[in-house]
């Protein structure tokens, strides 16, 4: 949609919304892509699109991108292509956290979690010791915990629940401890 948005721009000289009307999809129904042109054009939808554009600029290290549009599983199959068996989870996430053709993470978080993430794999399992490939745990604590119900990098491929739920009743006080709610009655 934004190639196409872009593309309407430039082709009609305007950044106006309602410029682009004639320029739409060929796939799609023209009153559809009138509803978007309309849409794009309302104030809220603006208003959004420029508070999302300050957001990605102000902190540029975090809008480094190395996977584009590929999914996790696709680059797990072309890891596993490559190597010619299943690969690690730190195989993957060195995949799609560091600049291609290079040794270096497309961000200092992205590095630090590694590094912490490694050390804490180190500290867990001792020598000899049989390591899994990946340590749901380890890796909520090497990268923070989670922020906005997410876990960095974590993926959607694993059942989070358990991991987070733990996390979050390890670090917070039950509900009825604020002193806004009343604690459970017994009956």
């Amino acid at each position: 949609m934004w190639e196409t948005r872009d593309t309407a721009m430039k082709t009609t000289g305007n950044r106006d919304p309602m410029a682009w009307r004639d320029y739409g999809l060929v796939w799609m129904m023209r009153d559809y892509w009138e509803s978007l042109c309309e849409c794009w054009a309302t104030g809220p939808w603006q208003e959004r699109s420029q508070a999302a554009k300050r957001n990605r600029s102000s902190i540029p290290e975090k809008n480094v991108h190395t996977s584009g549009s590929v999914s996790y599983a696709t680059h797990n199959q072309k890891l596993h292509h490559e190597l010619e068996r299943a690969s690690t989870f730190r195989e993957l996430f060195d995949r799609t956290n560091k600049r291609k053709g290079t040794d270096d993470y497309v961000s200092e978080s992205a590095r630090t979690i590694a590094e912490t993430y490694d050390r804490t794999m180190a500290e867990r399992y001792a020598e000899g010791t049989p390591q899994p490939d990946k340590d749901p745990e380890a890796w909520v604590d090497a990268a923070g915990g989670p922020r906005k119900g997410r876990v960095y990098n974590f993926g959607d491929s694993l059942d989070t629940h358990p991991v987070l739920s733990s996390y979050a009743t390890s670090i917070a006080p039950p509900a009825y401890a604020s002193s806004s709610a009343a604690p459970p009655s017994v009956v």
